[in-house]
């Protein structure tokens, strides 16, 4: 076998073996390894943007309409952001039990945030990090985004690198209110990935919540 044959098949043994690694840690939900942020046109993040600009302005004009396309083509060339990967299934009946969830979250916080402010004591305040069990970026924007619509807490920081949120909270007075919260932030992700995460994806929550338990 010649010194380029040899060369060759090697190449195809390395490359079969990427492969097959990233596969797997695709299947098990383990992170992957960074994407390169590509200079490419993005058009519904330029129409998000325009529309933002224009509602700003509170005014509905041609100009702004090409001031803000061209505002959305410079942020969108200029700090290009990297894709977020789906690869799970909707599931009408889990996305309406995650609606009504999240609404009665909505309102028991905001019951207990109008006790806070009509009453006399003083709340006590911590910022406390959540690591989550999934590494999609997709779930952890979503989990971010649902808790921090709730009042009383606030996501200050999402890691990307090692999925774990900071949160800052309004009132841990109560004994066990950190736990308390690290358990329904992880409950609201488990909810977000059962209503939009593949058979893989749930099999892999339902192992990780296995063994922390």
């Amino acid at each position: 076998m010649s010194a380029a044959s040899r060369r060759s098949r090697a190449r195809l043994t390395a490359t079969a073996e990427e492969t097959t690694a990233t596969d797997e840690s695709r299947a098990h939900g383990a992170p992957s390894a960074p994407r390169r942020r590509r200079r490419t046109l993005q058009p519904r993040a330029i129409a998000t943007i325009a529309l933002a600009w224009m509602l700003l302005w509170d005014r509905l004009s041609w100009g702004n309409l090409i001031n803000g396309v061209l505002i959305g083509l410079f942020v969108t060339l200029a700090f290009p952001l990297p894709s977020i990967e789906f690869q799970g299934r909707l599931r009408p009946h889990r996305v309406a039990w995650l609606i009504v969830l999240f609404l009665a979250d909505l309102v028991a916080a905001s019951w207990q945030v109008l006790r806070l402010a009509l009453g006399r004591r003083r709340p006590r305040n911590a910022v406390i990090g959540v690591q989550l069990r999934s590494r999609s970026d997709f779930y952890l924007t979503l989990t971010a985004e649902l808790v921090a619509l709730v009042p009383g807490s606030v996501v200050v920081d999402a890691r990307r690198s090692t999925s774990v949120l900071y949160l800052h909270l309004l009132d841990i007075e109560r004994e066990g209110a950190i736990e308390h919260q690290r358990r329904h932030v992880l409950a609201v992700e488990e909810r977000v990935v059962r209503a939009f995460g593949s058979r893989e994806e749930i099999a892999h929550l339902e192992q990780a919540k296995g063994a922390a338990s």
